[in-house]
């Protein structure tokens, strides 16, 4: 399956138009983890009053999850 991680804060919007294969959700959902956290850190430094947010899309671009970007995100899916 395909899936598009796109970035928005209500204002603005980073489209992702080249997507990226996942064998489902579940690790569409891991890899979207993984970026959060590769970003997280540098966003808020940058931008700290932005609240952004990672939205994943599927294959026909319908959204199927919206992932908070905030630096404690570790802790929030390790609490999960």
């Amino acid at each position: 399956m395909r899936f598009y991680f796109d970035f928005e804060n209500g204002e603005e919007a980073v489209r992702d138009s080249n997507g990226f294969e996942a064998v489902n959700l579940k690790q569409a959902l891991a890899d979207a983890l993984d970026i959060i956290l590769e970003v997280a850190e540098e966003t808020a430094a940058n931008r700290p009053d932005d609240l952004w947010t990672l939205v994943v899309r599927d294959q026909t671009k319908a959204p199927v999850a919206y992932l908070p970007i905030r630096k404690n995100v570790t802790q929030v899916a390790l609490a999960a």
